[in-house]
């Protein structure tokens, strides 16, 4: 059996993608795809959640769901697939969107499962420019967050205008915290100012700025300051908060969204270290020489003070803190020796009780920072589910026409060699790569497990084949160790241009083992006295050697310019499609040509 190894290496792998695609814990039920901010379940059902039953009545799909809960009210008892139990109440509507639930471990695209549609509008007028521009920056956030499958288009409609966003996998946090945040970005400083007799003096470094107060007024530079308590000096926006204990306390914005240059995310600038019970996360921002300056003004002739928990100076009743969409995010006490230096590099820190959601929240602020503010303000118009645009026996026409494609294939080989031994091996190895690539693509909870075994046991079989017959193939090995490691470590969306990739991966192998099977029996008795049959399988495996590389080097640039973000599925799941043929599936094949050749031989 041993020496079959290579086709021993196909089935173990074939094997482990089946038990990758298909290997699930998932049950009947639907699947929470969104919920409401306005739902009573909103922050306690999330999305993925498998729902079981409703009022104990067992629910299968998301027919039986909307049949139950449209414009129900009332109290309402739900069951997970893991056995907890919610009670709501409700009136006439739920606000929560579910869907089928998904059997294989396989993430399909928009066009393929369906999805989530949101409807965004701005909060005040917006012209379609702006609109625009909005839609940019959303699409720049999505980008960097790393959410690919989604499709922006702006809507135009006699009460305004809109945004509206296809998704596969939109949370309700998602559409909260990324796509109507404004993403407005303040930073000010407190700064205390000494009071004698109601009179003291703004310190500016080479400014000086005399400051009065009284019971009922305050009055700065010889105007007084308004309802608002607000005043401009040298380009800074002032704030009069109080007076205390001989002292008022001023705060002065430094830094706006428009001042941040870069947004710091390599290791020494941005982490998240574990702190007693929680997980705190930090990062640095650059910002502008402008913003720089106005620090150094706001800081200067402000005096030190010793901590004695730490033994650091640092400047007296002044910190800086740090807004976003009028929330505050940090606020960190400032070091002696900052006061009146131009410090461009503040840290943004926060905290969480897990370190998911540290890193969660860590993204979250440096892609809304990283993209810049909205023009506008938006909120959430509608949310609705839809239908995938190529129906819901897609997957089921595609395996027909597959079925018939490789009839057609086994019919063309059989004429040509008359041999089923040759055709029907090549429809199956060919049927066995679409298999490896899927499985390679899926995502499911066993999927470390199931490929560690696939490695485990691919390494058994090279090392036998090595040890007992004394046979070395750098691709083999090649294969044997790299195509369970992409399984462990990838894994993306089967969309549309995916689908494509598969087709032409398949196309590219069935090309490749008709000129394995050609060079092997083909000009029989004639090419055997030339050529032995190991210099008829090397010259086929030169060829197609090349040709992968060829291919290979073709499409990987594409990953890297503009349109890569629409055909990356295509790429990935071709390049896939080539390795998987080189290392494992073609030399499987040359060793079932091999094996019928031999046959031949006899025969002749």
């Amino acid at each position: 059996m041993l020496k079959y190894w290579r086709i021993l290496l196909l089935m173990t792998v074939v094997l482990g993608a089946l038990f990758s695609i298909g290997f699930t814990d998932k049950r009947n039920g639907v699947e929470v795809v969104y919920v409401t901010r306005e739902s009573p379940a909103f922050g306690v059902l999330e999305q993925g959640m498998v729902l079981t039953s409703l009022n104990g009545v067992p629910v299968k799909n998301s027919g039986e769901w909307n049949a139950i809960i449209d414009g129900y009210s009332g109290s309402a008892t739900m069951t997970t697939s893991t056995g907890k139990i919610y009670d709501f109440i409700f009136n006439e509507t739920t606000g929560i969107e579910v869907k089928d639930v998904q059997r294989l471990n396989l993430d399909f695209g928009l066009d393929i499962q369906g999805g989530t549609r949101i409807i965004l509008k701005p909060k005040t007028n917006a012209t379609m420019d702006m609109i625009e521009q909005v839609k940019g920056t959303l699409q720049t956030r999505m980008n960097i967050y790393g959410l690919k499958d989604m499709q922006f288009t702006t809507l135009q409609s006699s009460d305004g205008n809109y945004i509206q966003i296809d998704a596969t996998g939109l949370s309700s946090d998602i559409v909260n915290d990324l796509l109507t945040s404004e993403g407005t970005f303040v930073a000010k400083i407190s700064k205390p100012v000494e009071i004698s007799n109601g009179r003291g003096t703004i310190d500016l470094g080479e400014g000086k700025y005399p400051i009065e107060i009284t019971n009922s007024t305050v009055t700065v530079n010889g105007e007084e300051i308004g309802d608002n308590s607000t005043f401009m000096l040298e380009g800074i926006l002032f704030e009069y908060v109080n007076t205390t204990g001989g002292s008022a306390l001023l705060t002065g914005t430094v830094y706006e969204g428009k001042d941040i240059e870069l947004i710091y995310t390599d290791p020494q600038h941005s982490g998240i270290v574990p702190v007693g019970s929680f997980y705190r996360f930090y990062f640095t921002v650059l910002v502008s020489s402008n913003g720089a300056e106005k620090f150094a003004k706001v800081t200067s002739g402000v005096p030190s003070q010793l901590d004695l928990d730490s033994g650091d100076y640092y400047l007296k009743d002044c910190m800086i803190y740090l807004y976003l969409d009028g929330n505050l995010q940090s606020s960190l006490r400032i070091s002696s020796t900052l006061g009146g230096q131009a410090y461009a590099t503040p840290q943004i820190e926060g905290g969480r009780d897990t370190r998911e959601d540290a890193t969660e929240e860590k993204l979250r602020l440096q892609t809304i920072l990283r993209s810049g503010s909205l023009p506008v303000s938006l909120e959430t118009s509608s949310i609705s589910i839809i239908s995938p645009t190529l129906g819901a026996n897609f997957i089921q026409s595609a395996l027909l026409a597959a079925l018939a494609a490789g009839i057609a294939v086994i019919t063309i080989i059989f004429i040509r060699y008359r041999s089923l031994r040759v055709s029907i091996p090549l429809v199956l190895t060919g049927l066995s790569e679409a298999v490896i690539i899927l499985g390679i693509s899926a995502s499911g909870a066993y999927d470390a497990g199931i490929w560690s075994i696939v490695l485990l046991i691919n390494i058994l079989i090279i090392g036998g084949a090595w040890w007992k017959l004394k046979e070395s193939d750098a691709s083999a090995w090649l294969g044997a160790l790299l195509i369970p490691m992409l399984g462990l470590t990838m894994g993306w969306n089967i969309d549309l241009p995916a689908i494509g990739g598969i087709i032409a991966a398949i196309g590219v192998g069935v090309d490749q083992m008709v000129v394995i099977a050609d060079e092997t029996l083909g000009g029989r008795k004639i090419a055997r006295k030339i050529y032995t049959l190991k210099d008829r399988i090397g010259k086929a495996f030169f060829i197609i050697f090349t040709a992968a590389a060829t291919t290979i080097s073709a499409l990987l640039p594409l990953m890297f310019v503009a349109a890569g973000v629409f055909i990356r599925g295509f790429v990935i799941t071709t390049i896939v499609g080539i390795l998987i043929g080189i290392s494992i599936s073609r030399p499987a094949y040359a060793k079932v040509v091999e094996l019928t050749a031999d046959r031949v031989r006899k025969d002749d």
